[in-house]
């Protein structure tokens, strides 16, 4: 009888480990189709808004800072910043769902709240709490406290939600 053979990474596999691994394969893809993502990012935007002093007024560490007129990502394909924005991106585990992350969050923010209402007091100066949201099946949500609805509202931030359809890479947010 002839034996069907495939090598992987120099183990010759028989058709029925084959298949086991074609199925063990099929499985992790249906999974990751159900996977989840959460992005939490503090986002100051204005004219008047000094980008170079945010970092050391909120000791948060910026992963975008944008500069009116400037080109995004110094590229002029992409176009110019239409006002200033400072982002500080939270978490890096994508994982976490948006309750924890804007808890703690919050947990470093509020202590730097005098100088937060300081920048959030300049003209047209808004501030807000960014989530964006994604799944592998397009399918999902998120429920939020009264509790840490009171504690945005008490730093004067906006809640923005955007939805990101399954097929984005979380990189590019």
């Amino acid at each position: 009888m002839a034996v069907e053979r495939c090598v992987n990474n120099g183990h010759t596999a028989t058709p029925g480990e084959r298949v086991v691994g074609l199925l063990h394969f099929y499985k992790m893809f249906i999974l990751s189709e159900d996977k989840k993502w959460y992005r939490v990012s503090l986002r100051l935007m204005g004219d008047a808004l000094p980008v170079e002093e945010i970092e050391t007024r909120l000791n948060l560490v910026a992963s975008t800072v944008g500069q009116k007129d400037k080109y995004i990502r110094d590229n002029p394909s992409k176009g110019k910043y239409q006002t200033n924005i400072w982002c500080s991106r939270y978490v890096t585990n994508s994982d976490v769902p948006f309750e924890e992350q804007i808890t703690a969050l919050l947990d470093q923010l509020e202590p730097k709240n005098h100088e937060l209402q300081k920048l959030l007091m300049l003209p047209e100066i808004t501030g807000e709490l960014f989530l964006g949201f994604g799944s592998g099946n397009g399918q999902g949500g998120a429920i939020f406290s009264p509790e840490l609805l009171n504690r945005i509202a008490k730093l004067n931030l906006s809640l923005g939600l955007d939805l990101y359809p399954p097929s984005i890479d979380t990189d590019d947010i």
